[in-house]
């Protein structure tokens, strides 16, 4: 765990159950930009769970690493946990995640420049640059200039700008192309646990992949039933979905609701999260994600009835603004935590809202 800080009760319980981690938190109610890393030991091996990113997070891996021998499993393909994955650290380890990660795995940087681009695509260059607050109205209107003049100028401009960002938040980049297994499509089967049905993989008698789209679409939970514990990346996290790419908000509300009915049912007692520090206790577990689901259904609610308003489903423009000006303290805590300062976008989750309950296919194109 963060070395500067410690939080006995947590680590106890967490090495009881054969579970430690690395974390930037250093107080507890807070998160990290950077997601939490997790060792874990069991009977079916030793594993890392989401290597994350930067160098400073590889040497605290190098410091606390607790077995000489292990696997790597990844949540999803975001930077923040994977970027760190092909590390020379861990070339003898194999490195194990959903199989759409197979299309994303020789270009992880797409996580910004492809998302960059998409939402400058959607939003236009004065709604992307000009709601986030990036850039001055005058470097705005150059851009618009340079777009008019040449679109392809303008990708290009993008693309550094999105590479300057990624060198700075994220740091240098290691896909792991060596020893990566890609979760085979034929071997995903029906999982039950504690009367809660999922699709995944099973990683040994007592490890389990479960697939649990929304976050993102590779998105898998580890799960490990005689231990309770399950390692739930970002689907559990708000405001959810923010990736404008491969994000799902109707996923995201199903598997949210799926691990409340495990947690309901009995089945977790250490809920490990990416950005936060993991939860302990059945009831504390539930309690956790009855708010988190509260505040995305209110955040649901409250765009539904702005758009419900709007008799042309297609103006986003003018959806969004009544959206930055709506009074709840909730999406006026949502406006705080913008993009770039955080990838809880309010646009993309507008977008998304419409793209999956609104348009048609030809709104999209």
């Amino acid at each position: 765990m963060n070395q500067d800080y410690i939080f006995p009760h947590i680590e106890k319980c967490l090495a009881e159950n054969g579970v430690s981690l690395t974390t930037d938190i250093c107080e507890e109610g807070k998160g990290a930009a950077i997601a939490n890393t997790y060792f874990l030991q069991t009977d079916d091996g030793n594993f890392i769970i989401d290597p994350a990113c930067g160098e400073r997070r590889l040497r605290q891996i190098e410091t606390r690493l607790p077995f000489k021998e292990y696997d790597m499993l990844l949540t999803h393909s975001h930077l923040d946990h994977s970027a760190n994955s092909g590390a020379k650290v861990f070339h003898n380890s194999q490195v194990i995640c959903h199989p759409l990660v197979a299309g994303k795995i020789n270009n992880l940087q797409r996580n910004y420049t492809d998302v960059t681009a998409e939402m400058v695509r959607v939003f236009g260059v004065d709604g992307f640059f000009g709601r986030t607050g990036m850039l001055s109205p005058s470097m705005i209107k150059l851009l618009m200039g340079i777009q008019k003049l040449s679109p392809a100028i303008l990708d290009r401009l993008l693309n550094a700008v999105s590479l300057a960002l990624l060198r700075r938040k994220v740091g240098r980049i290691y896909p792991p192309t060596g020893k990566v297994v890609f979760l085979r499509e034929d071997q995903r089967t029906d999982l039950l646990f504690a009367n809660t049905p999922f699709r995944g993989w099973i990683l040994g008698e007592k490890l389990f992949a479960l697939e649990t789209p929304g976050h993102q679409d590779d998105h898998l939970s580890f799960y490990v039933p005689d231990r309770k514990i399950l390692f739930a990346g970002d689907l559990v996290s708000f405001l959810n979905p923010n990736d404008i790419l491969d994000g799902c908000l109707k996923d995201t509300r199903i598997y949210m609701q799926k691990m409340l009915q495990l947690a309901e049912s009995g089945g977790i007692n250490i809920l490990a999260v990416g950005h936060a520090l993991p939860v302990i206790g059945k009831d504390q577990v539930i309690a956790y994600l009855r708010l988190l689901i509260d505040k995305q259904e209110e955040a649901f609610k409250t765009v539904e009835e702005i758009v419900a308003s709007f008799p042309d489903k297609r103006d986003f423009d003018g959806i969004i603004t009544k959206v930055y000006a709506h009074e709840s303290e909730l999406m006026k805590k949502i406006l705080k935590i913008n993009y770039p300062r955080s990838v809880s976008f309010i646009d993309v989750y507008v977008y998304l809202y419409l793209k999956e309950y609104c348009w048609e296919e030809t709104d999209i194109n």
